[in-house]
C-alpha cells in the first residue's frame, strides 16, 4: 500500500534589526546570499555600521541630499521557497504530475530603514522625497515581467524517498545610506536598498531518508 505525506510548508521570518525597516518582497526568502561574503543586506547593519556609513556622506547641505552608495549591484543566490515535500514511505514509486506556470512580478523591489521611506502610492520600486535621483548605484525602475511559459513535468517518487520543490533565483543588490537637508537641517536619514532579479527557476530533487 502506498503512504504518501505531503508537508506544506509555510515560512514566517522574524528578523532582528537595529532599525525599523519598510521591507519588500525580497526579504520574506528563505534565505538569500551574496557571491562576496564579506557583504550584508541592509537588515543586518548595526547602528555602528550606519555611524560609519553616515561619516562618508560628508558635510550638511543647505537643500537637498547627501548619498554614499556601499554596495553596488552585488550578485546574490536565493532560496525563495519550498513549495512542498513530498515523502514516499511505502514500498512502490508513486508518479507525480507537475505544472509550473510563470507569473507577474516585480523586478526591481527597494527597501529602506530610519526616516526614510517607500512610494506607497501604487508605484513599485520607488523612494520617497525624490531619493531616487540622488542615488549614484546603477538602479533601474523597471516595474514588472511577464512570462507565459508553461512547464509541465512528470516524475516518480520512489520509496524511502522524498521528493522536494524548490525556487531557486539570483539577483543584484545595491545599498547605502543617505541623508536629505533643508535650510541645513537633517529631516530624513536613513539606509536605502535595492533588489534587483535576474533569474528565477524551479529545483525539483530526490533525497533518501
Amino acid at each position: 500500500m502506498k503512504k504518501i505525506i505531503v508537508i506544506w510548508l509555510l515560512l514566517l521570518a522574524v528578523l532582528t534589526q537595529s532599525e525599523t525597516i519598510h521591507a519588500s518582497q525580497y526579504l520574506t526568502y528563505q534565505e538569500i546570499e551574496f557571491e562576496n561574503r564579506g557583504n550584508r543586506l541592509l537588515r543586518d547593519y548595526t547602528a555602528y555600521d550606519y555611524d560609519v556609513l553616515y561619516r562618508r556622506l560628508g558635510g550638511r547641505r543647505f537643500w537637498g541630499w547627501r548619498t554614499h552608495t556601499h554596495i553596488d549591484n552585488e550578485r546574490v543566490m536565493f532560496k525563495k521557497e519550498t513549495l512542498y515535500i513530498i515523502r514516499n514511505e511505502g514500498k512502490t514509486p508513486i508518479r507525480q504530475n507537475y505544472v509550473f506556470n510563470t507569473s507577474e512580478q516585480e523586478v526591481t523591489q527597494v527597501s529602506t530603514t530610519g526616516s526614510l521611506g517607500v512610494d506607497a502610492s501604487g508605484k513599485k520600486g520607488n523612494f520617497e522625497a525624490g531619493l531616487d535621483a540622488q542615488i549614484t548605484a546603477s538602479y533601474s525602475n523597471a516595474r514588472t515581467v511577464k512570462m507565459e511559459e508553461t512547464v509541465e513535468i512528470h516524475i516518480d517518487v520512489d520509496p524511502l524517498t522524498e521528493l522536494h520543490v524548490i525556487i531557486y533565483g539570483e539577483g543584484l543588490i545595491s545599498s547605502g545610506v543617505g541623508r536629505q537637508y533643508r535650510f541645513f537641517r537633517n529631516v530624513n536619514e536613513g539606509g536605502w536598498e535595492i533588489f534587483t532579479l535576474t533569474t528565477e527557476y524551479y529545483s525539483i530533487v530526490k533525497a533518501a531518508f
